[in-house]
């Protein structure tokens, strides 16, 4: 044997490992083959059963002549084995993987035939070997696809059809219907042109935004993000990140447009406020809960704080009223307003105006305006003076000192570091000054020119790990950071 045979690349077991590590499985394999006719301009697509597998078929060519000849050397054992490597450059080059993963399946039979008008070109890909020739029947521009597979589940394969096409931007059928379009659950859609492509959707369930990064129109990867109120989007990559890409390229190549789509996902929200009084309480419930949740992270917040998204009621009618408008309300009461369950009767005799609000809802407007949002229920007189004594609090404590800094009018780095210190279980604001920490309520407030204040605020900011001292220094032992957060700080340091 030859020293340069001995060196030699294993086409078969290349061809092999391509069609192990690029696919998960044979049911992913008709979605790609979808995504290849719609890149290749097919205007519809069509699916159907055979026995052992699928017949594809549209009304454009998947391959010309010279790529079927490619995909033939790719797969004949006789071929030059520098032929048949060449032969796979080419054809990845040209974008056909999903057939080479078709015909690379283990037990899988591949049959091929393009129309080109007068004539045809078909490329048989089985165990026993290939083979290429002229087609039986001349037929209008087109491509017929048969593909079995050893093993394969079909039930599966098409289930992931379903799910992978659903923004596909040309009609595909499955045994003669059309498959669904759209997120489910989708209470609104919006189309955006660019600069990417995207299918924005308000969905009825759902906490946090939810990605399908497509290629081809074809589901490709899926991402959140995290910390933002809840939307969907499908984004079109295939002209931003290159054929074939990984889930993380997809990711990396969709990350400079996030901004952007957030604040498109609020404006989308802030054109649906005219529906509030006419849609079922759990979609006005949804809806401005998630309103709310952007402005409560600056996005479009001066907006939606003007704009009448807040249901009341008073005197017995029910009317929408703007967030701005119910924090001046709330500060003749001392900071405090008091809500009922939407839809829930009855309310507190002694305000002329109560909020009909869910609880994710009265969170949010307390955050958003820096009031307390009390739900109404069964007063005593107990409770009757507590609640006036704590009224008579908020308003003393408002004149003897500075109060919490507006979310609004908090640094970025400063947000993130009330974040961390929430997500660990400790209440934590920042005031103007230079103030000592101090217990307010349910939170520390401290003054945000405080030197060791500035200090976690970059610590934070740099790594979330240093909550633990930080918190330490700006509060003391008492500010309750629990062993989860030190074991964060030390886990950092023994790391």
């Amino acid at each position: 044997m030859r020293s340069d045979e001995l060196l030699a690349i294993d086409v078969a077991a290349e061809v092999a490992t391509l069609c192990a590590t690029q696919v998960q499985g044979p049911w992913q394999v008709p979605a790609e083959l979808v995504r290849l006719a719609v890149a290749r301009g097919a205007a519809r697509v069509d699916v159907d059963r055979v026995r052992g597998g699928l017949r594809l078929r549209c009304a454009g060519r998947l391959a010309d002549q010279g790529e079927l000849r490619d995909l033939a050397l790719v797969f004949d054992p006789k071929a030059e084995r520098g032929d048949r490597q060449a032969a796979i450059s080419r054809s990845e080059a040209a974008g056909l993987q999903a057939l080479m993963w078709a015909a690379g399946q283990p037990g899988a039979r591949l049959v091929i035939e393009v129309y080109s008008g007068d004539d045809s070109a078909v490329l048989e890909v089985r165990d026993a070997g290939v083979r290429v020739g002229r087609g039986a029947v001349a037929a209008p521009p087109g491509t017929t696809v048969v593909w079995r597979c050893r093993g394969m589940r079909t039930r599966r394969a098409l289930a992931w059809l379903e799910t992978a096409c659903r923004f596909v931007p040309v009609p595909i059928s499955v045994a003669g219907c059309d498959l669904p379009r759209g997120f489910e659950g989708g209470l609104y859609r919006m189309r955006l042109a660019g600069p990417l492509a995207t299918e924005l959707a308000i969905t009825a369930a759902g906490d946090t935004p939810s990605l399908w990064l497509l290629e081809h129109g074809v589901l490709s990867a899926r991402a959140v993000v995290p910390g933002y109120p809840a939307f969907s989007a499908a984004i079109e990559l295939s002209g931003v990140a290159p054929p074939a890409s990984s889930a993380d390229a997809l990711r990396a190549a969709a990350d400079p447009y996030l901004a952007g789509l957030l604040d498109q996902a609020a404006r989308m929200l802030v054109l649906l406020v005219d529906r509030l009084p006419t849609v079922d309480e759990p979609v006005r419930t949804r809806l401005t809960s998630l309103l709310l949740g952007f402005a409560v992270r600056d996005i479009l917040r001066h907006e939606i704080e003007s704009l009448p998204v807040v249901a009341v009621r008073r005197a017995g009618s029910r009317r929408f009223v703007t967030p701005a408008r119910l924090a001046r309300w709330a500060r003749r009461r001392g900071g405090v307003v008091v809500a009922t369950e939407p839809g829930q009767a009855g309310g507190d005799p002694a305000a002329s105006l109560v909020v009909e609000a869910s609880t994710e809802e009265r969170a949010l407007l307390s955050e958003l305006l820096d009031v307390r949002v009390e739900r109404v229920g069964r007063r005593t007189a107990a409770g009757e003076l507590a609640d006036r004594l704590r009224r008579a609090w908020f308003a003393a404590s408002s004149r003897l000192g500075p109060g919490p800094i507006a979310p609004g009018r908090l640094r970025a780095d400063e947000r993130r570091l009330l974040e961390a210190a929430t997500a660990a279980g400790v209440g934590l604001a920042l005031c103007p000054g230079r103030r000592r920490a101090r217990r307010r309520g349910e939170h520390w407030l401290v003054g945000r020119e405080r030197p060791e204040v500035r200090a976690a605020v970059a610590a934070v900011a740099e790594e979330s790990s240093w909550l633990y001292p930080a918190l330490l220094a700006m509060i003391g032992e008492d500010g309750g950071a629990g062993e989860t957060v030190r074991r964060a700080w030390v886990g950092g340091l023994v790391s």
